[in-house]
C-alpha cells in the first residue's frame, strides 16, 4: 500500500424513561429553516486515497454505502457548476467561524480536517437513504456544539451523492478490541475503571443532545460510534461521537425524516426487543435508543455482546435477544464467568453496583425503565471515586 493509504487505513470506519419521558426541546429550532448542506467542491475538492495498485478501496462497507478515505485538494479547473437543490446551502470547507447564536450556528464554516471520510452510495437504491441521511446531518450540524456529539458533516457531494464527513481514528468497537481486549485481566480492569465513566457519560450526554433535537438514532452500537485520540497521550480517554444516521428518525418543525433503512441493518444484539416483534412493532424511540446504548456499554465492559454465549446457535441467540434479558444472558456458559468477574471488578472500582444500574434500563417493560437523566446522574456520582486513577 502507499504510505498515505497504509498510514491511515484504520482512521475512519463507518458502514453502516421511563426513557420515553419528554426532555426540554431547544427553543430556537422552531424559527430557523433547514437548508440541505452541500459540499462545495468549487472551493475545495478531495482526492480519494489509493493503494499500491492505484485502486480505490473502501475502509468500511455496509448495506447502503462504502466509505473511502480522501485528502482535501485544490478544485479541478474543469469542474462544472451543479444545480443547487431548493433550500440548499453550500458548505465552504474553510476556517471555522462560530455563530453567536446560542442554539444554532447559522452558516458556521467547519474546520478543515486532515482527511475526509467519503460515504458513497453502494447502489442506485442506496441514494435515497443517503439523501435522507444528508437531511438529518444538515439539521443536526446547524447546532454549534454538534461536533461534540455527532460526526462532523461537510455536506453532500451532488456529483456522486456521497456524504463528506470528517475521518476519525476508528470505531469504539475497534478501540475496545485493540486497547482493552488484548490486555491481561488485571491491566484491563484497571484501564476500564479509568475510562468507563467518561466514555459512558459522554455517550449518554450525546444521546440526550440528540433527543433534545427530536432525533432518534435507531442504530446505536459500538461500530456506529467513532472515536478520536490524543496521539501524544496514550493514556487519554478517547472522545466519542455518533455516526451512521441511515436508520434515524427525525421529527422537527422544519423537517421530518423516517428513513427507509431497516432497523439496525441486521444487528440484532443492540436492538430493543420491542422492535423485533413480528406484530405491532413500535417505531424506534428515545426508549429504544437508550436500550441500545446500555447494550453498547455492556460491550465496553465485557468486551463482547452479552448474547455471545449463544452465538453457536443463531436461532437460539435471536430468541434470547427477543427475550429482553441481556443481564441474565451475559452470565451464561463458560464465558459468563469471565463476564461476571469483569462486571464485579468494575463495580468495586466505581463503588456502584453496575448490575443494578444496568437493570434499571435493561428491562423489557418500557414503563418500568428509569429516566435517562436519573440513570446518568447515578453514574456521574460514582466518577469522583475514580478521578485519581485517570
Amino acid at each position: 500500500m502507499s504510505n498515505d493509504y497504509g498510514t491511515h487505513i484504520n482512521i475512519a470506519r463507518q458502514g453502516s424513561t421511563a426513557s420515553t419521558a419528554s426532555v426540554p426541546r431547544s427553543p430556537s429550532i422552531h424559527s430557523h429553516p433547514v437548508p440541505l448542506q452541500l459540499f462545495d467542491h468549487e472551493v475545495l475538492d478531495y482526492v480519494i486515497l489509493v493503494d499500491d495498485e492505484q485502486k480505490k478501496r473502501p475502509i468500511g462497507s455496509g448495506v447502503w454505502s462504502d466509505v473511502y478515505l480522501a485528502k482535501p485538494s485544490e478544485p479541478k479547473p474543469t469542474d462544472q457548476s451543479h444545480l443547487m437543490l431548493p433550500s440548499a446551502v453550500k458548505s465552504p470547507p474553510v476556517t471555522p467561524i462560530k455563530s453567536n447564536d446560542s442554539a444554532i450556528g447559522l452558516f458556521a464554516f467547519p474546520e478543515l480536517p486532515k482527511l475526509y471520510a467519503i460515504k458513497a452510495p453502494a447502489s442506485t437504491s442506496s441514494r435515497k437513504v443517503l439523501r435522507e441521511e444528508a437531511k438529518i446531518l444538515s439539521y443536526l450540524s446547524q447546532f454549534p456544539d454538534s461536533d461534540n456529539h455527532i460526526v462532523q458533516f461537510f455536506g453532500q457531494d451532488l456529483r456522486n451523492e456521497a456524504l463528506v464527513l470528517k475521518a476519525m481514528d476508528g470505531t469504539l468497537e475497534d478501540w475496545i478490541k485493540k486497547n482493552l481486549n488484548n490486555l491481561n485481566d488485571d491491566l484491563r480492569a484497571k484501564k476500564l475503571a479509568a475510562i468507563f465513566p467518561r466514555i459512558a457519560l459522554s455517550l449518554i450526554d450525546s444521546l440526550l443532545w440528540m433527543q433534545d433535537k427530536n432525533c432518534n438514532h435507531a442504530d446505536i452500537k459500538p461500530s456506529n460510534i467513532l472515536i478520536s485520540e490524543d496521539p501524544e497521550d496514550l493514556t487519554s480517554v478517547p472522545a466519542t461521537v455518533y455516526s451512521d444516521f441511515s436508520s434515524t428518525i427525525l421529527v422537527a418543525p422544519e423537517i421530518e425524516v423516517h428513513n427507509a433503512s431497516p432497523l439496525g441493518a441486521g444487528t440484532w444484539d443492540y436492538l430493543d426487543p420491542s422492535l423485533l416483534r413480528s406484530i405491532d412493532a413500535p417505531e424506534a424511540s428515545a426508549a429504544t435508543d437508550l436500550w441500545s446504548l446500555a447494550i453498547t456499554l455492556l460491550f465496553l465492559i465485557i468486551g463482547a455482546s452479552p448474547f455471545d454465549g449463544f452465538k453457536h446457535n443463531k436461532y437460539q441467540q435471536r430468541e434470547m435477544i427477543k427475550s429482553g434479558q441481556p443481564l441474565q444472558c451475559l452470565a451464561y456458559d463458560d464465558v459468563g464467568i469471565k463476564n461476571m468477574r469483569r462486571m464485579k471488578d468494575l463495580s468495586k472500582a466505581l463503588g456502584l453496583d453496575l448490575h443494578k444500574w444496568f437493570a434499571k434500563v435493561l428491562i423489557k417493560d418500557v414503563s418500568r425503565r428509569i429516566d435517562v437523566a436519573e440513570w446518568r446522574d447515578e453514574l456521574a456520582r460514582a466518577t469522583t471515586k475514580v478521578e485519581a486513577m485517570i
